[in-house]
């Protein structure tokens, strides 16, 4: 076992680390998984609201908590935006924190 130095050693606090990265990498998944069967490049254009096309601002590209904070809803038009995004990007997290806290 490696010695890790303060506040690595915690392995609460490499959950966090790895939580955030891994909502990070899921935010990125939700977008493929809208777009790759779609056939739409996943460069352009930017992340935008599949019902009223509004582009999303950086408040709304928050994993997981700018879907909280919404309502689930865009902001623009009201729109629901599905439950979907929401579960890819916390199953992500608590993914990438059980590993962090596992093996580093």
């Amino acid at each position: 076992m490696t010695i890790l130095p303060p506040p690595f050693d915690n392995p609460w606090f490499r959950f966090a680390i790895g939580g955030i990265l891994g909502a990070t990498v899921g935010s990125f998944v939700t977008m493929l998984v809208h777009r790759v069967p779609r056939r739409m490049s996943i460069v352009w254009p930017r992340s935008h609201c599949p019902s009223c096309g509004a582009t999303l601002g950086v408040r709304d590209l928050v994993p997981i908590l700018s879907w909280l904070s919404s309502g689930g809803k865009c902001r623009h038009c009201r729109a629901f935006i599905g439950v979907r995004y929401l579960a890819i990007e916390l199953a992500c997290a608590l993914a990438f924190g059980i590993a962090a806290m596992r093996f580093f």
